[in-house]
Parts: structure tokens; C-alpha cells; sequence
């Protein structure tokens, strides 16, 4: 060993400190560990004046916020701004949907697509709502059975910031939805592609959710939290999917008329199937041969052989008046 390369304080001729035997290769030695960190203490939350300044402080703050709930300290409080947020971005996701008529220049008459933008951004809401009063009895029943016995302000304020995570990220993805319903005419694809924005927000809430749990329930029953978890899953999936279908429309079908609700047939999961498949089979599928080209009185007789002209998406109008699945 180089003499000049020895640490400082060294004696000659001495070997520097070694890892323990079995530690990983590049361990540090003894003298050299680190302390751990100690894990970081917050003082409860203080939400400011504002809605965009409250907004601003749950995103900024999310471990002030849940030592507010793991006190229980001001908790009804801060449920009603989490339910003004996810109401206020709800509110503002539903209207782009309902917009979708209204940016594509569908031949649905102007006032029913000013209709339509204003029942998807009540119905959006009213979805979460609701959505979150049929699930918070089994809820907080199995809460008491499984383990961490919050109370009722806890579980119901626990729930309500997951569903204001769950809107603030809806929210956050209504300019990519302003955008495609701008720039394409597919029903299909934009319906599609809302489904696909509420999983991943729905997704993110219920992680949210996960860890709320994680940090507010006592330390002793958290390896109980995973079926608490999964039954909370379990019901907002199918409770959340069904009751979308019954408040449907939101995008509204441009080749039908306003309607505030659609006949009960089908079911949600039915209704994506059938987007999907019309979606790939106008994507990929076969093209028909160009027709003839008509002469105006054939254009105004509905054609040469007689028949009405549909639109492009006639097999998903005809499908909606038979009552298929595809009224969405």
C-alpha cells in the first residue's frame, strides 16, 4: 500500500478499517455508516384563504394533511374543502366532456350541446357523490371488523381526499380530452378515452386512499389495511361503473337528440366492449370500395338504390335506436 494514499490520522504500516465479514461488496465500515434519518415530523395542516391557494396547499402538503387526520384534529373542516375541490374539478372535467358535441360541429342542434355541457358538468359530480354515500356504511362497518376502527370523520374524510385526488387528476387530463374532441370526429375514440382517464385517475385516488390508511390507522392493525383495501376496490369499481351508466349520457351520440338520461339496458362493460370493437373495426378493419358517384336527384331520393343515406357512424346511430349497447 502507497504510503501517500493512507487516510489521515493513520499509523504506518496499519490496514484501514474493513466492512464487517458477509456486509455487501462496497459496504461502508463501521466508522464510516451514517446515521439513518429520522423520519420527518409535520405539524397539522393550515389551509389558506382561496380556493386555487387550498388547491395549491393539498398538493404542496400531503403530510401536514394526514397528521391533521391521524390527530383528528379539525377534520370536518377539511373534509368540506376536499369536497368543494373535488366537486369545483369534477365540475370542470364533465364540462369537457359534454363539450365534445359542441367542438366537433356535429349536427346535434346548438342548444342541445350548450345542454349537454352543462348536465355533464352537474352529472360528473353527482357521480362522485353519490358514488362515495353508497359505499362509506360497508365501509366503515368493515373498518370496525378488519382492524383500524377509525372513526367516522376519519373514514369519511379519508375518502373524501381520495375522491379530491381522484377529480384534481381527472381535471389535470381535460385539456388532452379538450384536445382530441377538437381535433377528431370517433365517438368511439373519445369515449374510450374518457374511460381511460377515469381508471387512471380512479386508480390514483384509491392509492391515495392506501396510503392514507397506511399513515392514520394505528401501527398495530396496518396488516389488516390490505383487505380493507381490497373490499373498498372491489365496491368503488362496480358501484362507480354502474351508477356512470345509469346518469348517462355525458358525451352525448351526434346523431341523436338530448336526453338528460338514457333507458336502462345494458350495462357499462357492455357498452366499452362495443365502442372498442366499432373503434378497431373503423381503425383496421376492411374498407368498402368507393361507390358510384350520384347525381343530385339520387342524392335528394336517398341514393341509387333507394335507401337512406346514414352518417359515417350509422351502425352505432341504428345501434342506439334498437337499444343496443353502444348509447354510451
Amino acid at each position: 500500500m502507497d504510503q501517500n494514499s493512507r487516510p489521515p490520522g493513520q499509523p504506518p504500516g496499519t490496514l484501514p478499517p474493513q466492512a464487517p465479514f458477509g456486509a455487501p461488496f462496497g459496504a461502508a465500515s463501521a466508522d464510516d455508516q451514517q446515521p439513518e434519518p429520522e423520519p420527518e415530523h409535520y405539524e397539522p395542516a393550515e389551509f389558506p384563504r382561496g380556493f386555487w391557494q387550498r388547491l395549491d396547499y393539498m398538493l404542496h402538503h400531503p403530510g401536514s394533511i394526514l397528521e391533521s387526520l391521524r390527530q383528528n384534529v379539525d377534520v370536518w373542516r377539511i373534509a368540506r374543502i376536499f369536497l368543494g375541490i373535488a366537486l369545483a374539478m369534477a365540475a370542470v372535467y364533465g364540462a369537457v366532456m359534454g363539450a365534445t358535441n359542441l367542438l366537433q360541429a356535429s349536427a346535434m342542434p346548438t342548444g342541445s350541446k350548450f345542454l349537454m355541457i352543462l348536465t355533464s358538468a352537474i352529472k360528473v359530480p353527482a357521480l362522485f357523490v353519490l358514488t362515495l354515500v353508497i359505499i362509506v356504511p360497508p365501509i366503515y362497518v368493515a373498518n370496525t371488523f378488519v382492524g383500524p376502527r377509525l372513526g367516522f370523520r376519519q373514514l369519511v374524510t379519508v375518502l373524501l381526499a381520495s375522491v379530491a385526488v381522484t377529480a384534481i387528476i381527472l381535471a389535470s387530463t381535460a385539456t388532452v380530452a379538450f384536445f382530441f374532441a377538437l381535433t377528431t370526429r370517433s365517438y368511439h375514440f373519445i369515449k374510450l378515452l374518457h374511460v381511460a382517464f377515469f381508471a387512471y385517475a380512479g386508480l390514483s385516488g384509491l392509492r391515495f386512499f392506501s396510503k392514507c390508511m397506511n399513515v392514520v390507522a394505528p401501527s398495530a392493525v396496518r396488516v389488516s389495511l390490505t383487505r380493507l383495501f381490497l373490499g373498498t376496490l372491489v365496491l368503488y369499481i362496480f358501484v362507480g361503473t354502474q351508477l356512470a351508466w345509469v346518469l348517462r349520457p355525458y358525451v352525448g351520440h351526434p346523431g341523436m337528440e338530448f336526453q338528460l338520461f338514457r333507458p336502462r339496458y345494458g350495462n357499462f362493460y357492455e357498452s366499452v366492449w362495443h365502442s372498442f370493437r366499432q373503434w378497431t373495426k373503423q381503425q383496421f378493419g376492411p374498407r368498402e370500395p368507393d361507390a358510384p358517384a350520384e347525381t343530385p336527384e339520387e342524392r335528394q331520393s336517398g341514393g341509387a338504390s333507394g335507401e337512406a343515406v346514414l352518417p359515417d357512424d350509422s351502425s352505432g346511430v341504428e345501434g342506439v335506436r334498437r337499444g343496443s349497447p353502444g348509447s354510451g
